[in-house]
């Protein structure tokens, strides 16, 4: 089986991965897409209420304790 280097940490991943498009492994893949999911929902926040909250999603869930 063939192995592809992934960008970010350097293991090695399935190729059929690589042929999909995919240049990271599966656990930077998913760190990866969670900051960027982090970063559209707190950006999301900010457009729906513009005014009100300036701080990330996790602080304001943290002060009121959700």
């Amino acid at each position: 089986m063939e192995y592809a280097k992934c960008r970010d940490c350097g293991e090695e991943y399935s190729f059929r991965r690589k042929e999909l498009g995919y240049i990271t492994c599966l656990d930077c893949g998913q760190r990866s897409a969670s900051m960027i999911a982090n970063y559209r929902t707190r950006e999301n926040l900010r457009n729906m209420a513009p005014h009100s909250f300036t701080g990330s999603a996790e602080d304001l869930f943290d002060k009121h304790g959700s």
